[in-house]
């Protein structure tokens, strides 16, 4: 995500392990900003925090897809409704459940007919797990795959190397 090939990551953080997790966070925020990227609350406790990052004119488009809309309005979101609010409404859902609710997929960007499979199967009979389980188009998703993880090691490689953060953060 960091990097533009994904929509959007969940990244969970124990606030503990940081001197003052609130000020490291805002430090990175203008970085994160003036590269396109958002931050999103999705759970906090008092020890850790959930945060979504997401490229929003990404996740914009990723939801809008016809066979997102019709997994979304199955589960009760609104076709009217504002990005945030559609993120305030998988919050709450996940308040509601004490668990990630299945179309969290959908806002990280996954292929709607995976997510579809996903529910539809519930969790079983998928074709491959990588990042997520796959239910349609496995050779192209095995490929995506293969590339998440090439980039993924280049990316620690360089962060390992002396590189920052923010110079690794690419714009898109």
């Amino acid at each position: 995500m960091l990097l533009g090939l994904k929509t959007a990551s969940l990244l969970s953080f124990q606030k503990s392990r940081f001197d003052d997790f609130e000020a490291m966070l805002a430090g990175y925020l203008p970085c994160f900003n003036c590269k396109g990227i958002s931050v999103f609350r999705l759970s906090e406790g008092e020890e850790y925090v959930l945060l979504l990052f997401y490229r929003k004119k990404s996740l914009l488009k990723d939801l809008a897809r016809p066979a997102a809309k019709k997994i979304l309005r199955q589960l009760g979101y609104r076709n009217d409704d504002t990005l945030m609010g559609m993120l305030e409404y998988l919050k709450m859902r996940m308040q509601l459940r004490k668990s990630f609710p299945h179309e969290v997929g959908l806002f990280l960007g996954y292929p709607p007919e995976d997510v579809a499979g996903f529910i539809e199967h519930k969790g079983q009979d998928f074709a491959y797990s990588g990042y997520w389980k796959v239910y349609a188009n496995e050779r192209e998703t095995r490929a995506l795959f293969d590339l998440y993880a090439d980039c993924t090691q280049d990316f620690c490689l360089r962060l390992e190397g002396g590189a920052s953060l923010p110079d690794l953060v690419k714009a898109v």
